[in-house]
């Protein structure tokens, strides 16, 4: 597994706006870490620095001791699930899930067989054995998100990134998708950075909780121990928006890991 540390972060437009300010940020080896906080808060900007989407002003980060500043995207060992599935919809459900692999060259692309061997996997993970064949239109809403989690983390990747991923579902296929999430990433162990404005799901899905208010971190802690003890009164406030929902559901949780 991976560590990630942010050192001194800053982002900075050239408009002079500063989407993230001197973040200072470690996200611990196998972590599944949540960055949390309202629209333009910073946290798409700080998960998309990390994937090499967007340059860093200033400061430095790190993958397992790694500075990765200048490194290309492909070249950072992470994968990355959108908000929008983006899935290729004239491939079929097993092409889609091993596009990344067949692209693979040199030493590092893993035989025909493996590969077939490896999509198997993922399908019966994901529940997906029986839409192989299958065209992403084909699938339901959670189906397709099932596929975007497969391909990002079928390549095995160093470090999994997920921006907003279960935005586009309703109420009871976000339930079931946190659900799968976890279990995925209590199976795979990769280190996680997940970003969400959703409290709930934080709390659900989160080792560690990361918020963020114009570009600052405001709290890093364990999601019981930001809602127990709140570093300001904006973490105070922002949590207690669904304050009744969020202890019911930490409770529940927490009582069961």
């Amino acid at each position: 597994m991976v560590r990630v540390d942010y050192k001194g972060v800053t982002k900075r437009y050239e408009d002079g706006f500063e989407a993230v300010i001197d973040l200072n940020l470690e996200v611990k080896d196998g972590e599944f870490l949540v960055l949390l906080g309202p629209s333009g808060c910073g946290k798409s900007t700080t998960l998309r620095m990390l994937a090499g989407l967007e340059d860093i002003t200033e400061g430095e980060i790190l993958i397992d001791g790694m500075k990765i500043n200048h490194l290309p995207p492909s070249a950072r060992g992470v994968g990355m699930v959108f908000q929008s599935y983006a899935l290729y919809p004239h491939m079929t459900i097993s092409e889609n899930l091993s596009f990344g692999l067949r692209m693979e060259k040199g030493e590092n692309r893993l035989s025909d067989d493996e590969i077939s061997k490896r999509v198997l996997e993922y399908a019966e993970l994901l529940g997906l054995t029986e839409q192989l064949d299958k065209k992403p239109k084909e699938l339901s809403g959670g189906q397709r998100q099932r596929v975007a989690l497969g391909r990002a983390g079928i390549r095995r990747p160093r470090v999994l990134l997920m921006d907003e991923p279960l935005s586009n579902l309703d109420a009871e296929l976000r339930n079931q998708m946190r659900t799968e999430i976890r279990r995925l990433h209590d199976q795979f162990g990769t280190t996680t950075v997940y970003v969400t404005h959703d409290q709930i799901e934080a709390m659900v899905l989160a080792d560690r909780i990361a918020i963020l208010d114009g570009g600052k971190l405001q709290q890093h802690a364990e999601p019981l121990e930001v809602y127990n003890n709140p570093a300001n009164e904006f973490v105070r406030g922002f949590l207690c928006k669904h304050i009744n929902e969020t202890v019911d559901t930490a409770n529940r949780i927490f009582e069961d890991r």
